[in-house]
C-alpha cells in the first residue's frame, strides 16, 4: 500500500553538541535548540543521546514530590516468533526477576516499595514500556537497578515456570473480557502470515507447550529474543524528577550507556494485515454481555508522516460528532444506536495503518446494520463531494492550540510513560518532542482528501458482536478464548456504490459554526496577590434549601473553570426502583444532550449527569467562559424533559444490558460489589435490581422527574477562573432553572454502613458468569473510626507496608493470582477497613489459608522493620499530601469531596501531615495488634468474601460447619488437580492421624498411598469374559505429590493447625445461628443469607461536622465580605 507523503526522517543530528556531564566528565550529546511546550508549563527539558544511540528526555519538575521514569523498547508483540506466540509479554515479565549486579529476585520492586514506588510495564503491538515512581531522594538507586533490565538481565531458570504461571493466570483472567475477545477476533480475522494476527499475550500452552513440541528450550529462545531486539538505538527514556538537569544528565548517562547498542533491530513486518483476502468480509461473532456492536474497520498506509498536519483528527471529529446532520443524529432518530466514536490507529504503527468507525447498537439497528453502514458511506459521500472545510480545521487548529497552551500537568508516572511511548516516529523533529503529540500546525487540503479516499466501500471489513446472531450461525471457534464466529463475504452492494437512502441523504450535512469557541481566554487574577493559596472555599450563601461554594483560582492563573452541583433528594435512590429510574433518567438526558453538547465539548467544554445514593449530581468542566452557558443547557433539559416510548424503549434496554454485563465482570470487580452490599444501607444487589427493572414504566420515570426537583437540598461548587459575582449569577440561574422547595436533610438518602458486631464472619458467592475460571477473596479487617485522623494515617502507612509484602510473597513467590494487592475502603461513617484481595485459580478456602498466613507472620516483619525504612515510608506520605495540585480540576475534586461529605475538612492534609510526622514504629505495632492481630485484638473484627468459579469444587455449607477450613482447603486442592478419590472424610482423618513431628516429602508417600487405596478399578463384564475371569488386579497408576505443590502445602497448614482452639467462637455475642448461619469449628462465621445478616447488625449514624459554616453574604441582600467562610466551633 502506498504512503501517504514522502516525507523524509526528521534531522536528529543537527544541534545536538558533544557534552561531558559535570560530575564525571562521562560524555553524551545534548539538544541545543528550543524544544516547544506549553506556555503554562514550567517544567523545564533537556534531550540528550547517550553513546550508545539511546535517546533520553530529563524533565526537571521543581514541584514534584515524585520522580517517574519510563523506558520504551520500539519491539512488542509484533516481534513474536510465530512458534511462540507470546514471547515479547513474557520477556516483559522476566526482566524484573534479577540481574547480574542484583541478582536477588525482587530486589527492584523491595527497592521501590521501601521508598513508597511502584513499577509496572506493557507490552503492545509495536513497543514494551517499563515504568516505576519513587520518591526523590530515592531515584538515583532507583534508576540504577532499572538500568539493569537492559544491560545484564539474569533470567533464572528457577523462575520461568513460575513466571509464566503469571502470564497463564493474566490470559485466563481476560478470557471473558468482550474488550479483549473484539480485540483477538480483530486479530484472528487478519492475514494469517502477518504478526498482527498472532496471539499477543501468550499462556502456558503457546510458550511452554509450544517450545517443548518443537524441541526448544524456552529460557534460551527468551535470551535470543532478548538478544536480537532490545537494543539502545531503539530505546526512548523518560525521566521526570525536582532534582536539576544537571544531576539527571549525569545519572542517564552514567547508569544506561551500558546498555549494548546494535544498531536499529526493529523488526521489519512486510505486507499489511489487512489485504485483499481480508477486505469485504462480514465477521459476525459472540459477545459475552448482551450488547450489538458494528465496526467498520478501513486499511491505510503508516500514519507516522502525518504527524503535523492530523488529517485524521479533522476527520473524526466530523464522523464522531453527534449534533444535528450527524451520522449519529440519524441514526438515534431511527432508533438504532446508542454511540458512535471513530479513530485511526495513530502515528506508531510501523508499516502500516488502520481506521475503525465503532458504533453502539440496538437490537433494531442490528438487523438494519445494512442500512447503517448506507448512512456512514452517504456522510463520507458528502465529505468527498464537499472537499475539505478549512474552516472547520481552524476551528479545531484554534481549539488544540488553547488546549495545548492551557495544558495541565499530568502526574509524573503518566507523563513519562506517555512521552516516551510517543519517542519513536522518526519524523518528529526534536524541537518538537512535546508539542507533536496534541498539537497540529499545518492545513493540507489535498491530505485530508487523500485519507478520506481511503474510506471507501472497496476497502473496509465489517464487525457485527452479539451474544445471537439470527442471520449467521457462528461456527468457527477462534483458537486462544473460544470466539465463535462467522465470515463471509459482504454483498456487492455493500463494496461499491453504495447508496444511502435519499430521505436520509438530505438530512446529513456539516456541523455549524462552534458557538463554544475558546474565544475568550483571558484569566482573572485575585485583586490582592496571594503568596500562599487558600485551602478553603467561600460559603457564599446559606438558607434551608440551597448552599453555594465559590473558591476563585489563586495558583493556576488559567482560563478553566469547574461547576458542581449535587441536588439531594429523598426520591433518587430510596427503593430499587427509584435508583433505576435515576439511573434511566441520567443515561437518556445525556444521550439527548449530545446533540447541543458536541461543539462545546470539542472546544473543551464537558458536562457529566450522574446519580449518587440521594441525589443527582451535575457537572460542568473545562474553558471556563462557556460553562454558565452549558450549565444552563444541561438544567433546563433536566427539569423540564419530557420522556417519548422511543426514547424509553432504547434507554431502559440499555440499562438492563449494562446491569446484565455486571454478571461478567472479573471476580475482583464482583467481590467489591458485593463487599458495599453486605457493608452498606441502602445497597441493592444484582438480584435485586433485575427484579425491580420488571417495575419501571415510562408513566413512572416521568412521574419521578417531577418528585425529583420538587423538593430538594443543592450543594453548589464554583471554582476556577471566575469572579464572586459571576459565581452568584450562576448560583441564581440554578434557582431560577430548578424551582424547589425545601426537603428536610433526614429524609435524604445517603451511605450509612453497618457497625459490625466483632466475630470473623464468611460469605461463599459463585460467580455468575459460567465460564470464569477464576475465583477471588478478600479479607477485610475492621479497624478505627473515619474520624479518627491518628487512626486513619496510621492505616495507610499500614496499607502501603503491606500491599508490598503481600504482593511479594502471594504474587510473586507464590503465583497465587494475577491480581494481588492490600487496598482501603472507608465511608462517611462507621469504620475503616484494611483488606487483601486476591484473584487467581485457587480454591478461595486455599487462598484464604495463605492470606492467614501471611498475615500472622507479617507481625514479625513490622518489628524488624528499620528505622530508615519507616521513617522513608512516613516521609513519602507526607510527601504525597504535601504535593502541589496539579490544576484547577484537581482543587475541586479535593474541595468538593469536603463539601460533598458535609464535614467540610479543608485542613484534613495538614491534619494528617501533623499526625504523620508524630507517628512511630511502635504505632504501627499496636495498631496492628488492636486491629488485624486475631490473638491481640479485642474487639477482632473481619469479614471474608469468597467469590467461587464453578469449574471448581465448593463446601457446602454443612461441610463448612464440620470440617476445618486447612482441611477444606487441601480437600480443595487435591480437587482441583483431579484427584478426587478421597472424601472429605478421609482427609480429615490422614491429617488427625498424622505425625506433626515428620518432614513434609514422607507425609506426602503416605497421603498419596491412601490416594492409592482409596481407588478401585472398574471392569465391564465383557473384559472381564473376554479374560475369562471375574478376578482381575488392575494397577493403579503411581501419583506422587510433589513437595513444591499447592497440596504439600496445604498439607502442611492442615497438620499445623491440628487441634487448635475454636479462638473466633466468643468473638460474637450473637447466636447466628438462629438465623440458620454455620459455625466452623474455628469459630467462624458462614453468612447464608447477607441480607437477613444486615438487618441484625446496628448502623452507623452520620457525623455531624465540628465545624460551623456561616456565609459570607447575609440573604436577601447580597453584601460582598472578605472573612473567611468556615470557623471552628466546639459545638455541634
Amino acid at each position: 500500500m502506498e504512503s501517504f507523503n514522502n516525507c523524509k526522517p526528521a534531522d536528529w543530528e543537527t544541534n545536538f553538541e558533544s557534552k561531558l556531564t559535570v560530575e564525571s566528565s562521562l560524555p553524551y550529546k545534548e539538544y541545543s535548540g528550543l524544544i516547544e511546550k506549553s506556555g503554562n508549563d514550567q517544567r523545564q527539558y533537556r534531550l540528550v543521546r547517550l553513546p550508545n544511540n539511546l535517546t533520553a528526555l530529563c524533565v526537571q519538575d521543581a514541584e514534584a514530590k515524585e520522580a517517574a521514569a519510563s523506558l520504551s523498547v520500539n519491539v512488542g508483540s509484533g516481534a513474536n516468533p510465530v512458534e511462540l506466540q507470546g514471547l515479547a509479554h513474557f520477556l516483559e515479565h522476566m526482566l524484573f526477576l534479577g540481574t547480574e549486579k542484583y541478582p536477588k529476585e525482587g530486589e527492584f520492586d523491595a527497592y521501590l516499595s521501601s521508598h513508597s514506588g511502584s513499577n509496572n510495564a506493557y507490552t503492545s503491538f509495536i513497543e514494551t514500556n517499563y515504568y516505576f515512581h519513587v520518591f526523590n531522594d530515592a531515584l538515583e538507586g532507583a534508576l540504577d537497578r532499572f538500568a539493569q533490565f537492559f544491560i545484564a538481565p539474569l533470567f533464572n531458570a528457577d523462575c520461568v515456570d513460575r513466571e509464566l504461571k503469571a502470564v497463564d493466570s493474566e490470559y485466563k483472567g481476560n478470557l471473558q473480557s468482550d474488550s479483549w475477545r473484539t480485540f483477538q477476533i480483530v486479530g484472528r480475522t487478519s492475514s494469517s502470515t502477518h504478526p498482527y494476527s498472532w496471539f499477543p499475550i501468550g499462556n502456558t500452552g503457546t510458550l511452554k507447550g509450544a517450545a517443548e513440541e518443537l524441541g526448544l528450550d524456552l529460557r534460551e529462545e527468551l535470551i535470543k529474543f532478548y538478544h536480537k531486539y532490545y537494543s539502545a538505538d531503539i530505546m526512548r527514556l523518560v525521566v521526570v524528577s525536582n532534582h536539576s538537569l544537571d544531576v539527571l544528565s549525569e545519572w542517564v548517562t552514567s547508569k544506561f550507556s551500558g546498555i549494548k547498542s546494535k544498531g536499529n533491530t526493529k523488526p521489519n513486518i512486510d505486507g499489511h494485515p489487512i489485504g485483499r483476502a481480508e477486505l469485504g468480509k462480514v465477521i459476525h461473532y459472540k459477545t459475552v454481555c448482551d450488547k450489538y456492536e458494528l465496526s467498520l474497520q478501513f486499511a491505510l498506509p503508516e500514519l507516522k508522516s502525518t504527524y503535523g498536519e492530523m488529517p485524521f483528527s479533522y476527520i473524526n471529529a466530523l464522523l464522531d460528532h453527534t449534533e444535528p446532520g450527524s451520522i449519529y443524529s440519524v441514526l438515534r432518530k431511527n432508533g438504532w444506536a446508542t454511540t458512535i466514536s471513530a479513530g485511526s490507529s495513530g502515528i506508531y504503527y510501523n508499516g502500516f495503518g488502520t481506521y475503525t468507525i465503532d458504533i453502539t447498537a440496538t437490537p433494531e439497528g442490528l438487523e438494519n446494520y445494512e442500512a447503517i453502514v448506507s448512512i456512514i458511506f452517504g456522510y463520507i459521500n458528502m465529505l468527498v463531494e464537499g472537499g475539505p472545510q478549512e474552516w472547520y480545521y481552524q476551528e479545531l487548529l484554534l481549539i488544540s492550540k488553547a488546549k495545548f497552551d492551557f495544558k495541565d500537568k499530568e502526574d509524573t508516572e503518566t507523563y513519562a510513560r506517555t512521552l516516551s511511548k510517543c519517542g519513536h516516529n522518526q519524523y518528529v523533529p526534536p524541537h518538537q518532542v512535546l508539542s507533536h503529540i496534541s498539537l497540529s500546525s499545518v492545513y493540507d487540503a489535498d491530505l485530508i482528501s487523500k485519507c478520506i479516499s481511503y474510506l471507501n466501500p472497496g476497502n473496509y471489513r465489517l464487525f457485527i458482536g452479539a451474544q445471537e446472531h439470527k442471520v449467521v450461525e457462528c461456527k468457527l471457534e477462534e483458537k486462544h478464548f473460544g470466539i465463535l464466529h462467522h465470515i463471509a463475504d459482504l454483498p456487492s452492494h455493500m463494496t461499491s456504490d453504495v447508496k444511502c437512502n435519499g430521505n436520509i441523504a438530505k438530512m446529513l450535512h456539516l456541523p455549524g459554526r462552534n458557538g463554544f469557541l475558546p474565544e475568550n481566554l483571558s484569566v482573572t487574577k485575585p485583586a490582592t496577590p496571594v503568596d500562599t493559596p487558600a485551602l478553603e472555599p467561600v460559603l457564599l450563601r446559606k438558607n434551608d434549601k440551597f448552599e453555594v461554594w465559590f473558591k476563585q483560582d489563586d495558583q493556576f492563573f488559567t482560563p478553566h473553570g469547574h461547576i458542581g452541583l449535587t441536588i439531594s433528594s429523598e426520591y433518587v435512590g430510596n427503593s430499587p426502583v427509584n435508583h433505576l429510574l435515576s439511573t434511566l433518567l441520567c443515561e437518556i438526558v445525556s444521550a439527548e444532550l449530545q446533540e447541543q453538547s458536541y461543539s462545546a465539548s470539542t472546544a473543551n467544554s464537558n458536562f457529566t449527569i450522574t446519580h449518587g445514593m440521594g441525589s443527582i449530581d451535575v457537572g460542568v468542566s473545562g474553558f471556563s467562559s462557556g460553562l454558565p452557558l452549558l450549565l444552563k443547557t444541561v438544567l433546563q433539559r433536566l427539569k423540564t424533559f419530557k420522556v417519548n416510548a422511543q426514547q424509553f424503549s432504547i434507554y431502559l434496554a440499555e440499562v438492563e444490558r449494562k446491569l446484565q454485563s455486571k454478571r461478567h465482570n472479573n471476580p475482583m470487580k464482583c467481590l467489591y460489589k458485593q463487599l458495599d452490599a453486605v457493608n452498606m444501607v441502602p445497597a441493592f444487589d444484582q438480584d435485586t435490581l433485575e427484579e425491580a427493572l420488571k417495575n419501571v414504566t415510562l408513566e413512572g420515570l416521568q412521574a419521578h422527574i417531577g418528585l425529583l426537583f420538587s423538593k430538594a437540598y443543592v450543594k453548589m461548587l464554583v471554582s476556577g477562573n471566575y469572579t464572586q459575582e459571576v459565581a452568584l449569577d450562576a448560583s441564581n440561574q440554578v434557582l431560577d432553572i430548578l424551582q424547589f422547595q425545601p426537603v428536610p436533610r433526614f429524609l435524604v438518602n445517603t451511605h450509612r454502613t453497618l457497625d459490625i458486631e466483632s466475630g470473623y464472619y464468611i460469605q461463599n458467592v459463585p460467580i455468575s458468569d459460567q465460564k470464569c475460571l477464576n475465583s477471588a477473596v478478600v479479607c477485610v479487617f475492621y479497624c478505627g473510626s473515619v474520624d479518627d485522623t491518628r487512626d486513619a494515617v496510621t492505616l495507610r502507612v499500614m496499607k502501603y507496608l503491606v500491599h508490598n509484602a503481600c504482593f511479594a510473597q502471594l504474587r510473586t513467590s507464590e503465583q497465587l493470582g494475577y491480581r494481588v494487592g492490600a487496598g482501603l475502603d472507608y465511608n462517611n461513617s462507621g469504620r475503616e477497613m484494611i483488606m487483601v484481595v486476591l484473584e487467581g485459580e485457587s480454591n478461595p478456602v486455599y487462598t484464604t489459608q495463605r492470606i492467614n498466613e501471611f498475615i500472622r507472620k507479617y507481625r514479625q516483619k513490622l518489628q524488624e522493620l528499620t528505622v530508615e525504612e519507616f521513617e522513608s515510608s512516613v516521609q513519602s506520605l507526607i510527601s504525597l499530601k504535601q504535593e502541589k495540585l496539579k490544576s484547577i480540576d484537581d482543587e475541586f475534586s479535593r474541595l468538593w469531596t469536603h463539601i460533598k461529605s458535609d464535614k467540610y475538612k479543608f485542613d484534613a492534609l495538614d491534619k494528617d501531615v501533623e499526625h504523620l510526622k508524630q507517628l512511630s514504629k511502635d504505632d504501627l505495632l499496636a495498631f496492628w495488634d488492636k486491629y488485624v492481630n486475631e490473638d491481640t485484638a479485642k474487639g477482632y473484627t473481619r469479614l471474608d468474601l469468597q467469590m467461587w468459579s464453578t469449574k471448581i469444587w465448593q463446601p457446602a455449607a454443612e461441610e463448612f460447619e464440620m470440617y476445618p477450613s486447612t482441611v477444606l482447603a487441601l480437600y480443595g486442592c487435591l480437587h482441583s488437580d483431579g484427584h478426587t478419590g478421597l472424601s472429605i472424610a478421609d482427609v480429615e482423618s490422614f491429617v488427625s492421624s498424622a505425625d506433626a513431628s515428620s518432614s513434609i516429602e514422607p507425609l506426602l508417600a503416605e497421603l498419596s498411598e491412601l490416594y492409592l487405596s482409596k481407588q478401585v478399578p472398574s471392569v465391564s463384564n465383557e473384559t472381564a469374559e473376554a479374560l475369562d475371569t471375574t478376578d482381575v488386579d488392575v494397577e493403579a497408576p503411581g501419583i506422587v505429590f510433589e513437595s513444591s505443590s499447592k497440596i504439600a502445602t496445604a498439607l502442611q497448614m492442615a497438620i499445623s493447625s491440628v487441634n487448635g482452639t475454636p479462638k473466633f467462637a466468643m468473638l460474637s455475642k450473637t447466636n447466628f445461628a438462629n438465623i440458620d448461619m454455620k459455625q466452623s469449628p474455628e469459630g467462624i462465621w458462614l453468612i447464608n443469607d447477607y441480607t437477613q445478616f444486615k438487618s441484625t447488625q446496628a448502623l452507623n449514624g452520620l457525623q455531624i461536622s465540628s465545624r460551623k459554616i456561616v456565609p459570607v453574604i447575609t440573604e436577601p441582600v447580597l453584601t460582598e465580605v472578605s472573612q473567611p467562610s468556615v470557623t471552628t466551633d466546639s459545638t455541634p
